[in-house]
């Protein structure tokens, strides 16, 4: 097997879920046989949202052929990573780079677990709705749309209000028509922008 690590190895990160690899390829006379391609390992140490430790899942994508760089997606955002490189021959592995840290920065968040409608009256709803399931970096608020359906398919425009305060999880909202379905929609946001929304809808009450 070979008996050098790849060294040089660097990190560019693209994106909240995608970084590019590089590495110094092992010298010919280290490959001790006909060199295959390269494995980038890598695993998870932190979250920097509530800091806690994770225990370490390794995961791993090789790269077929002499090359120098690749491409590592599906990672989680505002996370802290550890990654390693070794070349590979037709007996086996070869050593491990010494590992290497790098952060994602923080992405849009999940969709919110929930969306119910409390309340409804004739001109008013309270919609309440949950935590998205994976924030991917420090909440900022979140959007409310509504918009008129009726059975004709045909929909009215869409209304946006936005909730700063990222704690608040239920609001009310007034100035609707009577006796008219309407769907709502709820998405959580970061500094990054705002994840799919969660959706339902509702019939206001009829006048008296």
């Amino acid at each position: 097997v070979p008996d050098a690590a790849p060294s040089g190895v660097s990190v560019d990160v693209v994106n909240s879920t995608l970084v590019k690899v590089l590495w110094f390829g092992i010298p010919r006379d280290r490959v001790r046989g006909h060199l295959r391609g390269y494995k980038v390992s890598w695993w998870k140490t932190k979250s920097m949202l509530d800091g806690k430790r994770h225990h370490p899942e390794k995961h791993f994508l090789t790269f077929v052929g002499d090359r120098n760089y690749g491409m590592i997606p599906g990672l989680e955002p505002f996370s802290e990573f550890r990654l390693t490189v070794l070349a590979y021959n037709g007996r086996g592995d070869g050593p491990e780079s010494s590992p290497i840290m790098f952060e994602t920065p923080e992405g849009v968040p999940e969709q919110p677990r929930f969306l119910r409608i409390l309340n409804f009256d004739k001109d008013s709803v309270t919609l309440l709705w949950g935590l998205p399931k994976k924030a991917n970096g420090h909440l900022t608020g979140y959007v409310l749309q509504y918009q008129i359906i009726n059975e004709t398919h045909e929909i009215g425009p869409l209304n946006d209000i936005s909730v700063t305060n990222r704690s608040t999880l239920s609001w009310r909202l007034s100035g609707l028509n009577s006796s008219t379905k309407y769907k709502f929609y709820v998405k959580a946001c970061t500094v990054k922008g705002c994840g799919k929304p969660v959706t339902e809808e509702g019939l206001t009450m009829a006048q008296g």
